[in-house]
């Protein structure tokens, strides 16, 4: 028996933990955490290790189907076919559409995982280009494009995040983010509870901000501050409010580095804590203290995540969020939010090429968000008569779980005369493809963590890894599928090279740090640590507007000032007894993939109940196990009733990412199937912010009713 040792890393979310398979005569992989990774150093949670179970699962694809049944007979038949006659077929009908209804009857959906495969991400622009199409959508407006927007706005490059200095803070504010399930988006570090337990040891203070006692609380970790849903933007004004208006700031030193702070402090001026104390839910005492604490500490950081971005103004929580960095003397110091510059300069590449982003199209005035429309109207580009979509390519993304407005959605694609998916399984929205192609996992390509050296790497490092195992059957690898279709339609590509190099582009951003590929697979782990983050790379570096400064008051966004106050009378005026719907993350799912393993099927975790703080259930008369509606003017879904005590009262919560009900080809998903949520979420021009294309998929308001047994006939 042969057992070899191969260095690796999981690309389920940002970290990319390190990771040793040993492979046994080919065939048997173990995984484990890398104990002599110099950065994670053996920590890696149980999803990367189980990733054996997505790797070695019966029900994932081995070859190319085709349909062979129309689609509007809703069950799709499928029969194998080979890759040459696939992507033939494939190339030749987007042309033939493309003839009859132009260049953009064709749009291009891009899921979450591709972010995390370096051979498609490294690829990614070129791929887009050789496509030759505005429509464009992906995950990223369901889950980070309001700070792309923001950053876009403040910084003058969407690449521009200043990230919290965990590992030299004495003080963290944490809105919206639960890192102990999710180990955080846009921030990439190792094991993030062992760095919010440093920041207690050492006397400092962690303080999560969330409608609900997250699991990352805790005595070694920090307190809750319960909130209501949708509301961080005034949170954050108020304390912004309280900075500049009574507890002070340095002018002269915000002068130093930002522009338009007058008319910043117009807008904020109509914020302050005891206006916003009822659309809040927290009192103005404490609004005040957080100011105060916040402020008082030596250095202090600040961070949201997608609790916040996915509400109505993601984007302008985190224009405030800046702001707040920036006044309190804690933007680009260390311990506060700096900006992690890693192997190379990404800003440079996601520059604003103009102030007003804005144009207009088929359906009105809209924008791009890093080139992606707005995937809550999919639908309405699908459906629009005078420039329509017809063909869909699919890369690793679920569109009919992951957007609003589910029905709508699949009305949409059902419309459509072409649909391809590319994934590892054939999912939801697999089943209604006519062509559904097999794409590698991790194990079986060869990868750099292109994505989290570059930008948001608190520590900064870049890893290379072979592929642990060849890939099976038939699969291929994203960027390889994605150019063999394009060179059916005569466009160049990657492919055309005598010895084509996925990577090429990732070897290339290593030259700033004077890396190669070649040196990171000599080096142990096949790991590189960067230097550390300068502080004044913030300033120097991430700032891109032509005169170096930040913009405090960005035009684009007195587009929301209406809607801002509109808002917060809403949110003011709401009855006591109205229900909150918030997205709850778990360990035992990621978005709408994961669902196929046994493993993950646990206790309550087998389904996406419905959450309810018991003190709500006692009210309306409801128990744990109930069969419940819940319902509201977009559309009804039925679930089960569980207690959570740890929701702030008001608050209910579900799952994001299930309903495989219709997924034949995803035994276990199937036979767990969890109903949609996101049914309930808006859709169309009114389920979007149109500052980010941000999907509005939180903090939306429900009813909840006893579903009655059905009488028997």
């Amino acid at each position: 028996m042969t057992t070899r040792r191969v260095h690796t890393f999981c690309r389920i979310c940002e970290p990319g933990c390190g990771l040793v398979a040993h492979i046994r005569n080919e065939q048997e992989i173990t995984l484990q955490p890398d104990k002599d990774h110099p950065i994670h150093k053996g920590f890696a949670c149980h999803k990367g290790v189980h990733f054996l179970h997505v790797h070695n699962d019966p029900n994932r694809l081995d070859r190319p189907l085709k349909r062979t049944n129309p689609r509007h007979e809703g069950v799709g038949n499928f029969t194998p076919i080979d890759w040459d006659d696939a992507v033939r077929e494939i190339a030749e009908k987007i042309m033939d559409i493309r003839r009859r209804y132009g260049r953009n009857a064709l749009a291009v959906y891009q899921g979450n995982p591709s972010a995390f495969n370096g051979t498609y991400y490294a690829n990614a622009a070129s791929l887009a280009r050789g496509f030759d199409t505005r429509m464009r959508f992906s995950a990223g407006t369901q889950d980070t494009s309001a700070k792309y927007a923001a950053s876009e706005a403040i910084y003058g490059a969407s690449m521009a995040h200043p990230i919290p200095d965990l590992l030299h803070t004495d003080y963290f504010l944490c809105l919206g983010s639960n890192p102990l399930v999710s180990r955080m988006t846009l921030l990439h570090i190792s094991d993030p509870m062992a760095k919010l337990r440093a920041v207690k040891k050492r006397g400092g203070t962690v303080l999560f901000v969330n409608p609900r006692r997250i699991e990352s609380s805790g005595p070694d970790t920090g307190d809750v501050l319960l909130i209501k849903p949708d509301s961080d933007f005034y949170f954050l004004a108020a304390i912004l409010h309280e900075i500049v208006f009574r507890i002070g700031y340095d002018r002269p030193a915000v002068e130093k580095h930002a522009r338009n702070i007058d008319g910043l402090l117009d807008f904020v001026r109509g914020y302050s804590v005891e206006r916003v104390t009822a659309a809040t839910g927290i009192e103005a005492d404490v609004i005040r203290q957080v100011a105060d604490d916040f402020c008082a500490a030596p250095t202090a950081s600040i961070y949201m995540a997608t609790g916040v971005n996915q509400g109505r103004q993601g984007a302008l929580a985190y224009w405030m969020l800046n702001m707040i960095s920036l006044f309190s003397g804690n933007l680009g110091r260390r311990g506060g939010n700096i900006y992690s510059r890693g192997m190379t300069d990404v800003v440079h590449n996601s520059k604003r090429k103009r102030e007003d982003p804005f144009f207009r199209d088929s359906l009105g005035e809209v924008r791009t968000v890093g080139g992606d429309l707005p995937a809550a109207r999919l639908p309405e580009y699908i459906a629009n008569r005078d420039d329509p979509i017809r063909a869909l390519i699919v890369i690793s993304g679920n569109p009919l779980l992951s957007v609003g407005g589910a029905e709508g959605m699949r009305r949409a694609l059902e419309d459509l005369e072409l649909i391809v998916t590319i994934d590892l399984y054939r999912t939801v929205t697999g089943e209604m493809a006519d062509y559904v192609l097999p794409a590698t996992d991790w194990l079986e390509h060869e990868d750099v963590n292109f994505l989290n050296t570059m930008g948001v790497a608190m520590e900064p490092y870049v890893q290379y890894t072979p592929a642990v195992v060849p890939p099976r059957n038939d699969r291929r690898d994203d960027w390889w599928i994605l150019s063999r279709i394009q060179q059916e339609m005569g466009v160049k590509t990657l492919l055309d090279s005598p010895d084509p190099n996925p990577l090429a582009n990732a070897d290339a951003a290593m030259r700033d740090a004077g890396l190669s590929l070649e040196r990171l697979k000599e080096m142990p782990c096949q790991t590189a640590v960067l230097p550390e983050a300068d502080p004044s790379h913030m300033f120097t570096i991430a700032v891109q507007h032509d005169d170096g400064l930040i913009d405090c008051c960005p035009e684009i966004f007195r587009r929301a000032y209406r809607t801002v106050e509109d808002i917060l009378e809403e949110l003011s005026n709401e009855s006591p007894e109205q229900l909150k719907l918030i997205t709850r993350r778990t360990l035992y799912m990621v978005n709408s993939w994961l669902h196929n393993l046994p493993i993950l099927k646990q206790g309550d975790h087998q389904n996406n109940p419905l959450w309810m703080n018991p003190d709500d259930a006692d009210r309306r008369g409801l128990v744990a196990g109930d069969d419940v509606i819940v319902h509201n003017r977009h559309g009804s879904i039925d679930a089960i009733l569980a207690y959570d005590a740890t929701l702030k009262p008001g608050v209910v919560a579900m799952t994001h990412g299930w309903g495989q009900s219709s997924a034949r080809g995803l035994d276990v998903a199937r036979r767990y199937p969890g109903v949609n949520v996101n049914m309930l979420s808006p859709s169309g021009k009114e389920g979007y912010d149109i500052l980010s294309n941000q999907s509005h998929l939180t903090g939306i308001n429900v009813e909840i009713t006893r579903r009655e047994p059905r009488s028997p006939r």
